[in-house]
């Protein structure tokens, strides 16, 4: 077995560029909508579906080992993640070509460590796995375009005997 370590990140926009946007709350520069009751920033980011219909859904996590040997990806889809009971960690890589198909360059995986201040708009076509909660069980929500769960998720398993672990 080949173990390959990656280092969790912190989450900033600079860094998860390559894989969609970070969202994180503004600590600098004025609202859109500054009020007595309250600061709106209305559009820290947009996300797209090919249809146009978004679900919305809480997905629980369980602790487990920050380690993974598959990778998934949507093709007709954007994916909003944010943690609602703890951090988690996701890992992501890009794309390489294998025999004239994608397939998930996990020898230049990256991990991110999202607080519950946090979210992510996973890009179309971008390789990443199930969030890692830190605590012993975590809740998420999730949106993407209706029903990607059966009709758009593309798993691929890592070689034989190949891992990516995180380190926190």
């Amino acid at each position: 077995m080949s173990v390959l370590n990656i280092q969790a990140q912190p989450l900033t926009r600079e860094a998860f560029a390559p894989y969609g946007t970070a969202i994180c709350i503004p600590t600098d520069g004025t609202p859109d909508r500054p009020t007595d009751r309250f600061n709106f920033w209305p559009k820290l980011s947009l996300y797209q579906c090919d249809s146009g219909i978004f679900q919305i859904g809480v997905s629980t996590f369980f602790k487990r080992p920050f380690r993974t040997v598959n990778m998934e990806r949507h093709f007709k889809t954007e994916e909003f993640m944010t943690p609602l009971t703890g951090p988690i960690v996701i890992v992501f890589c890009p794309n390489k070509q294998v025999d004239g198909k994608n397939q998930p360059d996990y020898q230049k995986a990256e991990a991110f460590l999202i607080t519950e201040k946090q979210a992510v708009v996973v890009g179309k076509e971008v390789w990443h796995w199930t969030p890692m909660p830190l605590e012993n069980e975590t809740s998420i929500i999730c949106s993407f375009a209706e029903d990607t769960q059966k009709y758009d998720l593309d798993v691929q398993s890592l070689p034989s005997g190949e891992v990516v672990q995180v380190v926190l």
